[in-house]
C-alpha cells in the first residue's frame, strides 16, 4: 500500500529490537543557516512545512532509533528516504509493531 508523501511524524514502540526503545519517522529537509551553510533538520511545525521553499531541495523522511538510555538525545539515524511509505515500512520492520501517527496540523 502506497501512502502519498505529506507532512508526517510517527512513532513505533516495541520490544523486538534489543537496543532501541522506539523508532520515529519525521519529515525533514535541507535548510540554510545564517552563514549560508546547509544542514538537514525536521520541520518545527506543519506551517513551516507549508512555507518551505522547495527551491532549497526536496522534502524527505528520516527514520531514527532511540536507544535505551536515560538521555533523550541518545538516538541515531537509521536511514533517509524520499518515500513516506518506505519510511513507515522500515520503522515498523525494525520494531515489529505498527506506527502511531503523532502529526499535529
Amino acid at each position: 500500500m502506497s501512502i502519498p508523501n505529506r507532512f508526517y511524524r510517527g512513532i513505533v514502540h516495541g520490544k523486538s529490537h534489543p537496543k532501541f526503545r522506539f523508532v520515529i519517522v519525521d519529515t525533514i529537509a535541507d535548510f540554510k543557516d545564517s552563514d549560508g551553510n546547509w544542514y538537514t533538520d525536521s520541520f518545527e511545525s506543519y506551517t513551516d512545512y507549508l512555507l518551505y521553499d522547495r527551491n532549497n531541495g526536496d522534502i524527505f523522511y528520516g527514520v531514527y532509533g532511540s536507544y535505551f538510555i536515560d538521555n533523550p538525545r541518545s538516538s541515531c539515524k537509521i536511514t533517509e528516504t524520499d518515500s513516506l511509505s518506505e519510511a513507515i515500512h522500515i520503522a515498523q520492520e525494525v520494531m515489529g509493531n505498527n506506527i502511531v501517527e503523532t502529526t499535529d496540523q
